[in-house]
């Protein structure tokens, strides 16, 4: 094939003697179309459980940094319970950026930006929630035992991961809780990684208004936060790649977007924050310090304020 650019053999055309031996009709035949979807079948199947070894391999071997020091897994503990130690970086860079513009332009500029990040992480959640509800895969850590799916009207056993225990005071905890058949219905779904999703939207955020506070606040996120996640054997590599896709997605998405086309409404947001900073200040203090527990505050007043509506709601109607 000659462009104008020169000549370009695509590899399809290269092979084309090979195609026309296996297939002298094309694909026109119903036979060729047969061989053709068999084929695609392979490959998909062969890709697929190429990704499941490698995923699996990859958890085991973050998760062999774990069980062998209290001293090392009490640490990571830490920082995966303690909302302070786990977020509090994130928060910080979230408000060094809201106020370390270096003139009124640059200030909104940086607003603008946050605002539209906190709008993506708000849909980053609800994405990820959702998905995790609706496909049941358990944590690495709850797979060590015995479980088992309903496929139609038939209970088949889930593949066991070998993982290892961290030894703090928590993990083992939680682990006896599982020896005597206390599970967390939180701990059935983690396709995808919430905390994956939510802290690398806010770090990319962050990124996009202030470059040295985005490295340090995606730094921690996936040194920090992400990489505990895999050393405790609650998430494996691809609910955490799955959560970074969610986020990354959706923070572009919805940045151009809410950028592009509520670029009015997003400027007068950001003129009251100017405007009316002490309130604004409160408001960016409660935003940063949900946050830390990935707006778990939040979302159980939602619950409640929806408890309390159907309670209304009933009563209305007796």
């Amino acid at each position: 094939m000659v462009t104008k650019y020169g000549t370009f053999n695509p590899p399809f055309l290269a092979c084309k003697p090979f195609y026309s031996f296996i297939f002298p009709d094309g694909f026109r035949s119903l036979e060729a179309r047969v061989i053709a979807t068999v084929l695609i079948s392979l490959v998909a199947v062969s890709l697929t459980n190429w990704l499941t070894q490698f995923n699996d391999w990859l958890l085991l071997l973050i998760n062999g940094l774990a069980g062998r020091s209290w001293l090392f897994d009490s640490v990571v503990a830490f920082f995966l319970n303690n909302d302070l130690a786990k977020a509090g970086v994130i928060g910080g860079c979230f408000l060094a950026a809201w106020y370390g513009g270096k003139s009124i332009e640059s200030t909104n500029s940086r607003r603008r930006i946050l605002i539209a990040t906190l709008v993506a992480a708000v849909f980053v959640m609800a994405t990820t929630k959702m998905l995790s509800k609706t496909i049941f895969l358990p944590r690495p850590d709850i797979q060590t035992q015995k479980i088992y799916r309903l496929e139609g009207d038939q209970l088949v056993e889930m593949k066991r991961m070998p993982v290892r225990i961290m030894l703090d005071d928590v993990s083992q905890k939680d682990y006896r809780g599982l020896l005597s058949g206390d599970i967390d219905p939180n701990d059935l779904g983690s396709f995808p990684s919430d905390h994956a999703g939510f802290f690398i939207a806010i770090s990319l955020g962050i990124l996009l208004a202030s470059r040295r506070l985005g490295v340090l606040a995606l730094g921690w996120s996936v040194f920090v936060i992400i990489a505990g996640k895999l050393i405790s054997g609650q998430h494996t590599p691809l609910d955490i790649a799955a959560g970074a896709t969610v986020a990354i997605t959706e923070l572009a998405v919805i940045q151009y977007f809410v950028r592009q086309k509520f670029r009015g409404w997003l400027d007068s947001v950001t003129g009251l924050t100017l405007r009316y900073s002490a309130l604004s200040s409160a408001i960016i203090f409660l935003i940063a310090f949900e946050m830390s527990s990935t707006m778990v505050h939040i979302r159980a007043f939602l619950g409640f304020l929806a408890v309390m509506r159907r309670h209304v709601m009933l009563g209305m109607g007796s």
